[in-house]
């Protein structure tokens, strides 16, 4: 082998080597940023995790949340009835909305009025039925019934329907009421009335809790478990 072969064969060996050691460079890079972004990624999670300060519902409070429900009802009486059901029973919106006509039942009185009881699936798995059951008065199932009653008569469509609360009855598809909707409706009015915690719905729950407190219960169980 002459020397400018020789030369030729290690210039060869010396780009081969040269590659690889640009490509473990970039490997190194490659990781340190990846580190990095994992570190970033597990600090903000972490951040997100911070337990908000709790929340307590003290007497204005409650008179607030009740004064909102009522104007609620005022100026969509569908919607507010629904958030007014939530706050007598702690059941969640999302249990709430899947109430049908056919879960209401009569029962009678020792004074002779007629209440209904409803019964609220809270079972939190599908596989398993836990029933709350909510009784309301005659005026108040008027008050809903009359609300969608209205509301259907308004868009000339027939008032019958499949769930306690519906504003929409569209063929083939679920007409569940719409518990976003409320949510927004019923935050806009707390923030109008001076509320400052960044709530909606739950704090129907939060209420229900409270008055129960108030009324001499022993809550014995936390309230994500009700």
């Amino acid at each position: 082998m002459d020397f400018n072969n020789y030369l030729n064969l290690n210039k060869g060996d010396t780009d081969f080597s040269l590659k690889i050691f640009k490509d473990y460079l970039k490997v190194i890079d490659e990781n340190k940023i990846l580190k990095n972004t994992l570190k970033n990624s597990t600090k903000t999670k972490k951040e997100n995790l911070k337990l908000s300060p709790k929340f307590y519902i003290t007497p204005k409070t409650s008179k607030l949340i009740e004064k909102c429900i009522k104007r609620l009802k005022q100026i969509d009486p569908i919607s507010g009835w629904f958030v007014h059901l939530l706050s007598i029973s702690g059941c969640r919106g999302t249990e709430m909305q899947k109430v049908k006509m056919e879960d209401i039942t009569t029962i009678p009185s020792e004074t002779g009025e007629i209440l209904y009881n409803i019964k609220v699936n809270v079972a939190k798995k599908r596989s398993v039925a836990c029933i709350r059951e909510i009784v309301i008065n005659s005026k108040e199932l008027s008050a809903i019934q009359t609300a969608h009653k209205n509301h259907f008569e308004d868009k000339n469509i027939d008032t019958r329907r499949t769930y306690l609360f519906q504003k929409t009855k569209h063929k083939f598809k679920d007409n569940q009421i719409d518990i976003i909707h409320i949510s927004k409706k019923f935050k806009n009015l707390l923030k109008k009335s001076g509320f400052k915690v960044n709530k909606s719905l739950h704090l129907c729950r939060n209420l229900f809790i409270s008055n129960l407190k108030a009324n001499g219960y022993i809550i014995l169980f936390k309230l994500k478990n009700l």
